[in-house]
């Protein structure tokens, strides 16, 4: 099955699409992770292969049209992120994948959650109502890659 990933927004690699590309590499399918970072993006010749699968993830509220002008343009995808809905999740089966970072060959840091939650609730942020209270979530030896 072929499968593609749009980053809509962010410049560091986004870690549920990456958990995505994990899972579905698991599973034998073909991943192909793009980025649109505007709406003419998603047009000139975007969806010349059209993928079985395709999921989309937004961090920010504005970025919303741009999640908008996707789901016109190919209404069949899954889009998600804080972004967009702050209730969804990932399916836990692909909430546990350790993340594939062979989309973003550049990157050499490690990216994951040692916790989740706040327990501060500053006007701006929307982590508390994401995610609640704060509680453990993966030890650092969990999401370490090793050096660099």
């Amino acid at each position: 099955m072929r499968v593609l990933l749009i980053q809509l927004d962010g410049k560091l690699p986004n870690l549920a699409l990456m958990r995505l590309a994990a899972y579905h590499r698991g599973l034998g399918d073909s991943v192909e992770l793009r980025r649109a970072g505007n709406a003419t993006s998603l047009e000139r010749g975007f969806w010349d292969d059209v993928p079985e699968l395709v999921y989309a993830s937004t961090i920010f509220e504005r970025t919303r049209p741009l999640a908008e002008r996707l789901l016109e343009l190919h209404p069949a995808a899954a889009v998600g992120g804080t972004g967009w809905d702050l209730t969804a999740r990932l399916p836990i089966d692909v909430e546990k994948c350790q993340p594939d970072y062979s989309d973003y060959p550049s990157f050499r840091q490690s990216i994951g959650f040692t916790q989740r939650g706040c327990r501060l609730r500053c006007s701006f942020c929307v982590v508390p109502r994401k995610e609640g209270k704060n509680r453990p979530e993966s030890a650092i030896a969990d999401i370490w890659r090793g050096a660099p």
